[in-house]
């Protein structure tokens, strides 16, 4: 089995996704999120299906951004379909059919219930870089993996360089945000309803994507990457739902429904006021020099 700090071995995979059949190559994830990979020898095995379920279970996909599951197996891309489905698995499952990658990561087995080459129940656990952070591999077939193990071992994964670009991402979605939110604030002010109703829905889609990459940052950073970020995101939420309630405002008084759009306006106005300060959100760019 390859050794935690190794470099994961790369490869490309017919999987299966929500139905859809698709490729997928782990280096398109370099850079992009933490990895999990999940080799079991075969879809429909009560084991499997077990270790499956666990995983998703984790609660890991309440952190989508940040971490991308592999399911992989010999099974054919049409089996993991039919898998995917019976369980509502929620990730891809790839079909590494002849176990090439399962002996690159040193977990093939010659033989499993009348089955060759076939992998050991085993997961791996990448970081941004796609080095190994945790490995376990499991030597019976009834072994099942320790799932607060590979949790802790993905909430352990901090790498500031990665955090900091989601950050400058998230920086650059917040400040056309801005731009969106103070010229819908024009707008409401000439109570150009209309105007104002879309332009708030576009800031609204910036905050958005500002508060869950800051909020990615946070959690992958270390200190004072992920307090800054904590605090960016905290900002980038209140304009958030600042637009939201300024759109639903300007829709009343559009309306001719003022006592509604009063409300609205007040409850915008309110989140503003309890945004922390948005004049130090760059402040973690000198970090990464």
């Amino acid at each position: 089995m390859i050794a935690v700090g190794s470099d994961a071995p790369s490869f490309q995979l017919p999987g299966v996704d929500d139905g859809e059949i698709g490729e997928y190559a782990l280096d398109d994830y370099d850079g992009e999120s933490i990895v999990v990979l999940a080799f079991y020898p075969a879809d429909f095995s009560p084991a499997c299906t077990d270790e499956l379920c666990a995983l998703q279970d984790l609660e890991l996909f309440a952190m989508q951004r940040d971490v991308t599951i592999f399911g992989i197996s010999p099974d054919s891309v049409y089996s993991h379909r039919a898998f995917a489905t019976e369980y509502n698995l929620g990730f891809p499952l790839l079909s590494d059919s002849v176990g090439n990658v399962a002996e690159q990561y040193g977990v093939l087995q010659s033989e499993f219930e009348g089955h060759e080459r076939v992998p050991k129940r085993s997961v791996f656990v990448l970081d941004a870089n796609l080095t190994v952070e945790y490995a376990w591999c499991g030597e019976s077939p009834v072994d099942l993996p320790d799932l607060e193990a590979v949790r802790d071992a993905v909430e352990a994964v901090q790498d500031d360089g990665t955090a900091i670009e989601r950050y400058r991402t998230a920086c650059n979605h917040f400040r056309f945000g801005r731009s969106e939110f103070e010229t819908a604030r024009t707008a409401f002010e000439r109570e150009d309803w209309s105007t104002a109703d879309a332009t708030f829905g576009e800031a609204l889609g910036y905050f958005d994507e500002a508060a869950a990459a800051f909020e990615s940052a946070r959690r992958f950073g270390s200190d004072p990457v992920a307090h800054r970020a904590a605090t960016a995101a905290e900002t980038a939420d209140a304009y958030r739902r600042a637009a939201k309630w300024y759109a639903e405002s300007a829709e009343y008084y559009a309306d001719d429904a003022p006592e509604w759009g009063d409300e609205y306006r007040d409850d915008a106005i309110e989140a503003l006021h309890s945004a922390p300060d948005d004049g130090d959100i760059s402040d973690l760019y000198p970090l990464s020099e």
